[in-house]
């Protein structure tokens, strides 16, 4: 079999893979399946290829049936000699059933065949078919079977590579591939699929995660680069993040924290990890470290932070410990062993050696030959290679990429540069494999190391194309030989020795005068500047005054943000000492300018005609720069302009940009961009972001090309030019934050290649004439046509029968482009929600978080996939979503009672309503409600008789879907066919006849045969007492206690964590009464039943609990219902027809929840840390 990585996805208990490879191997195996493959595995989804090419036997094997069964998709290619393959149709078949059991999504792909052919078995499928036909002319069943299951596949759709490139092919499959795992909060880090030695070199680190201490542990990972400290962290990370309330993987802190704003960036993504990509915004360094205490004070949370590099950073870590909740783990690497000396008492150090001699064999070889061990003539020449490497993982992995299908002779001069590594030597290995590659791809590596590592894939394939690159090509070919990552959030990642020799590289090409090399940056593009030493050998230049004014004494700065991407802007630049540590990272105070910018001291400054000679000069990157002179001086020929802080007014008009693909001038002082209108004619970005001056838009009716354009925080702009409309391959449009745009053009509507718009923060937009349109037969004033929303309100009376509340306030088909696949209008101040949004039928993504809207539906967006609405803090209902809808999002929405509309998706999987602690109902899920308004019939199941005995008892109930508390009097729960009622008590009520001892959590008993008494229902009670003292914050994450119920003679079993229950006072008890209907046989006389409740944690624990059987027997007066020893029973009246949120039995109603396996489910509406584990008990 191939290797595949050895990783299990934490995330789910039952699928092993996120994929199953289904391909013909003589077609594709080393072609275009291998190059799948990796992509797939590169992207961060687990892959099962089978790459046994000896003859299979008659029927496809037990291993990969069960690979198809623990895998979420099916990627099925779909190749010219496919179907002459029994085997192949089989494990088609074999995933068509899948498909239609256990919901399996299906993916075909049709390499270099018609769809028609497999849809109809005509061309070369025929002759197969026809082959087949002959051979098995008795088993003619199965035969039929095949064409089915190709007519079925076929008609799913799938994608077809006609005449595309196949890496552009590839690359669109895994993207479809990625959305449709919907990997957004999959926090499981991408690891090399060929790992080798690592179960043994990551035990302690696991057995130090596990330890089950309540102290705050900080563990610390060192060793030299390319030794393996990353892989070990991330691997230790995927099979323990999900042990713990939270957690965050920090990667390459050290080149992060160096950038201006990268510092920030590290604080945005620990707490959009920590919780699950929410966030607010931060308007105070005070707020945002109350957030910070708050969010890793509550919960157990796993940190890891990569690459760690001075002593600044390292005490602060240590400092963070009395932050954090007890339980807390913190893993660190770092390079720099001489850190820990001071602190070996603190932290428990684990030293990453290298890889034994066997396994740097095995790991070369999987590099080098795609298999764990050297081809045949190939062991005398890949010995001493491996020797030379001295078990360095990157050096092995590298070097031998680089030799993946070369000649023996390619080999033996590799081996004459090689000596045995040392840190300071990896260098050398490195530079074997770039001599290796064509000039092409040296150039492209070369490039990228300098300027877009850390960019965004399709963003650096875009400028990239544009500088003569293949960059898809390109990019694959370094992919292939370990010289570039491409991540789970494309974008270009690469090992920081890797970079460094890139940029070594650059600096052999002239030692002594940088501005004879191809590129340059940092000091190097500061002297080439100021001295005017630039030649036309200048490809690409990169100055970042902050930064080098900053130079190598950065500190990591932690001030906090809640999700929401933080921008450098938000700093506020004052920093008093109690706020210098965070007792997480260290503090280092940054001045900023009223625009935004970065202060340049005085002595930083540049002439235009320092830029005079660079004639071929593509890439130009500057911050906070500031020129002075006539721009005529500067080059025709740049690609890409990024020039953050420009401090001009607007662009003079002898600034050549024509050739210009990029335009970023975010953090600007422009007013306006240009006047009159200039032809860019290749312009495809333009990004004027965070230009606070900037009152107008340019005229775009020159930018024919235009694809993207960012207009986010222009705080000042109010309104966008009406020739926006010319933009016809504009696809993305961000508005965010444009506090007072006043209006949108009425021409947007005609924006036909427009996908994603973003209107956030716009409280003070004024919808164009065209959105507004009758309700009956009313007219609109001409002069109110133009009336902002805020002047609406002041002036109500006067116009309120029809814009306050907005209820005629439509969007018409023509207001926005129809074809819109993404639409954010958060925090708009909308109180109601357009009735003209419906029509908008291509969306998929809607954010509408922060508006004041009370109710809503839009039912008619049949293809919406995602739905935000945190923090709309007056929605009391959410009604008629479409069934479409894979995730909700509703946090805060403290309002929010009723959720009255049917989701298919299990609430855990894909739907959040965190902190709506009014919540109550969510259709066909569960439904909380005051004991006295549910039905007699339901309670008297329950075995209550006298509601009056309870009084006005109030209970403490947690709601573990919303993470919230609130008491009231008694509860019922009904949920998923099961009955729920919390109350103070201290024993099993006498009438539950089979009881389990003091402290026992199981019993089992035989169900006594009873004639003409069919059982249609069970009765529980537990008897339960708090564990530990929680603090209040801590009460809604305790670990949720769960009840079982085995049928052992049929092997049924049914898990039940209930979404709320009655959270015990200290010192007291509580009983936990459910009733389980039954109505389909599962439980029968003289069948052996087991029930056991379970607590995996010490937050509560059980002291007895009690079953009761609950019987219907058929007569000619009714339905009568009893238990076994009549302790209860109604003679004359019927059994309640009441139906459970979820119509329906126990059974059915767990079906669609978690079917673990054939006969076993969970019922679990929550997702909650320690549910997976439960399964296994």
């Amino acid at each position: 079999m191939a290797a595949t990585s050895t990783q299990q996805d934490p995330s789910s208990h039952r699928c092993t893979y996120d994929a199953f490879l289904s391909f013909r191997g003589t077609d594709t195996r080393k072609g275009f399946t291998d190059h799948l493959y990796r992509a797939l595995e590169v992207a961060g989804i687990h892959t099962f290829r089978d790459d046994d090419e000896i003859e299979r036997g008659a029927n496809i094997s037990a291993e990969l049936q069960k690979a198809i069964q623990e895998s979420r998709v099916s990627i099925i290619v779909f190749s010219k000699d496919y179907a002459s393959s029994r085997w192949c149709l089989d494990e088609l078949v074999t995933i068509m059933d899948r498909r239609e059991t256990n919901e399996h999504m299906v993916m075909p792909i049709f390499y270099d065949v018609d769809p028609s052919h497999v849809r109809n078995q005509t061309g070369i499928f025929e002759e197969a078919f026809a082959r087949h036909q002959q051979r098995f002319n008795k088993e003619m069943d199965k035969v039929e079977k095949w064409r089915k299951a190709l007519r079925d596949v076929a008609d799913l759709g799938g994608m077809v590579l006609g005449d595309r490139y196949e890496s552009q092919f590839i690359q669109d499959i895994v993207e479809i591939i990625g959305n449709k795992l919907d990997h957004t909060w999959n926090r499981r880090l991408r690891v090399d699929p060929y790992v080798v030695g690592m179960d043994y070199r990551v035990r302690g680190l696991n057995m130090w995660l596990e330890d089950g201490s309540s102290d705050v542990g900080v563990a610390v990972v060192y060793g030299m680069g390319g030794i393996g400290k990353t892989t070990i962290a991330k691997t230790a990370y995927n099979q323990n993040y999900n042990k713990f309330q939270g957690s965050s993987f920090l990667a390459d802190i050290r080149a992060t924290s160096k950038l201006p704003n990268g510092l920030v960036h590290l604080q945005r993504n620990l707490l959009s990890d920590l919780q699950k990509g929410k966030a607010k915004k931060i308007y105070s360094l005070d707020e945002g470290i109350t957030k910070i205490k708050r969010a890793i004070r509550c919960k157990r949370v796993l940190i890891a932070l990569d690459d760690v590099d001075n002593l600044e950073q390292f005490n602060a870590i240590l400092g963070m410990r009395e932050w954090l909740h007890p339980g807390s783990k913190i893993i660190v690497t770092t390079r720099h062993e001489h850190l820990l000396k001071a602190h070996e008492n603190y932290a428990i150090l684990f030293k990453v050696e290298g890889l034994h001699e066997y396994e740097s064999l095995e790991l070369f070889s999987w590099h080098a030959f795609r298999q764990p061990h050297p081809s045949e003539g190939y062991m005398d020449l890949s010995r001493p290679v491996v020797q030379h490497c001295g078990g360095v993982p990157l050096a092995l992995q590298v070097l031998g990429s680089s030799l993946f299908g070369k000649a023996a002779d390619v080999w033996k001069n590799a081996l004459q540069n090689l000596d045995v590594i040392t840190e300071g030597k990896i260098q050398k290995i490195l530079r074997i494999s770039f001599d290796s590659l064509q000039d092409h791809d040296k150039r492209l590596f070369l490039h990228i190391a300098c300027f877009f590592v850390g960019k965004d894939n399709d963003f650096s394939t875009t400028v990239l194309d544009e500088c003569e690159f293949a960059t898809n090509i390109g990019m694959q070919n370094l992919v292939d030989r370990c010289l570039l990552i491409i991540d789970g959030f494309n974008k270009l990642t690469m090992h920081q020795l890797l970079q460094d020799m890139g940029r070594g590289i650059i600096r052999e090409e002239s030692p002594e005068d940088p501005g004879k090399r191809t590129r340059v940056w940092k000091k190097d593009a500061s002297n080439v500047l100021r001295k005017l030493t630039g030649t036309a050998t200048i490809k690409g230049l990169m100055l970042n005054i902050p930064m080098l004014i900053k130079g190598e004494s950065s500190k990591i700065i932690f001030s906090g943000s809640n999700r929401k991407r933080f921008h450098v802007e938000d700093y506020d630049g004052n920093c008093s000492s109690s706020r210098r540590r965070l007792g997480f990272f260290s503090w280092q105070s940054i001045s900023f300018s009223s625009t935004n910018s970065f202060p340049v001291s005085n002595e930083i400054g540049f002439k235009t005609e320092a830029f005079r000679r660079m004639h071929n000069l593509e890439l130009l990157l500057l911050d906070n720069v500031k020129i002075s002179g006539g721009y005529e001086d500067f080059p025709k020929n740049l690609i890409w302009l990024s020039w953050r802080g420009f401090a001009l007014k607007s662009l003079p008009t002898n600034f050549y940009l024509e050739n210009l693909i990029v335009l970023d001038l975010r953090n600007s002082s422009l007013q306006h961009v240009w006047k009159g209108t200039r032809f860019l004619l290749r312009l495809k970005i333009l990004n004027l972001s965070h230009s606070h001056g900037l009152v107008t838009t340019p005229d775009f009716s020159g930018l024919p090309n235009l694809e993207r354009l960012i207009l986010k925080d222009c705080i000042n702009l109010k309104e966008v030019d009406e020739s926006i409309g010319d933009l016809e391959k504009l696809v993305f449009l961000n508005l965010k934050d444009c506090k007072n745009l006043m209006k949108l053009p009425i021409r947007i509507s005609m924006l036909r290649s427009l996908q994603k718009l973003i209107l956030s923060g716009c409280p003070n937009l004024v919808l164009p004439a065209s959105m507004i349109v009758k309700n009956q037969s009313d007219s609109i004033p001409s002069d109110m046509k133009q009336l902002s929303l805020l002047s609406a309100v002041k002036s109500w009376q006067s116009i309120r029968s029809w814009v306050l509340p907005r209820k005629n306030l439509q969007l018409t088909s023509a207001s926005l482009p129809q074809f819109l696949k993404s639409l954010s209008m958060a925090y708009c101040n909308l109180s109601e929600i357009p009735n003209g949004l419906s029509s908008l039928s291509s969306l998929k993504h809607l954010n509408l978080s922060g508006n004041p809207f009370l109710s809503l539906n839009m039912n008619g967006l049949s293809k919406l996939q995602s739905l935000l609405l945190d923090g709309c803090t007056n929605l009391e209902m959410l009604a008629e979503l479409p069934p479409s809808v894979e995730r909700l999002q509703a946090w805060e929405c403290t309002s929010l009672k009723r959720v009255q509309t049917y989701l298919p998706n299990k609430l855990s999987m894909g739907h959040e309503v965190l902190r709506c602690e009014n919540l109550v109902e969510f259709q066909n899920v569960f439904k909380t409600r005051p004991l006295r308004s549910f039905d007699i019939e339901m309670i008297k199941d329950i075995g209550l008789f006298n509601l009056e005995s309870v009084g006005s008892t109030e209970v403490e109930m947690i709601n573990y879907l919303t993470r919230t508390t609130r008491k009231g009097p008694l509860q019922g729960l009904d949920e998923c066919g099961i009955f729920s009622i919390f109350l103070p008590g201290s024993e099993v009520p006498d009438w539950f006849c089979y009881k389990s001892s003091m402290g026992n959590s199981e019993l089992s008993i035989t169900i006594p045969p009873h004639l003409n008494l069919k059982i249609r229902g069970l009765n529980a009670c537990v008897v339960y007492a708090q564990g530990k003292v929680l603090v209040e914050d801590l009460k809604c994450y305790s670990v949720v206690p769960f009840l079982r119920i085995s049928n052992e003679t049929k092997g049924f079993k049914w898990t039940y964590l209930p979404v709320t229950i009655g959270f015990p006072k200290e010192k007291e008890d509580m009983l936990w009464l459910s009733h389980w209907r039954f109505t389909n046989d599962e439980l029968e006389g003289g069948e052996e039943i087991r029930v056991s409740v379970r607590d995996e944690s010490d937050s509560f624990w059980t002291k007895e609990f009690g079953i009761q059987l609950v019987y219907e027997q058929n007569n000619n007066e009714g339905t009568v219902t009893e238990d076994v020893t009549t302790m209860f029973q109604h003679e004359t009246t019927p059994p309640s027809t009441q139906n459970h949120v979820v119509a329906g039995d126990v059974s059915a109603s767990a079906s669609r929840f978690e079917s673990v396996k054939m006969g076993e489910y969970v019922i679990c509406n929550h997702s909650h840390i320690g549910v997976v584990s439960y399964l296994d008990i």
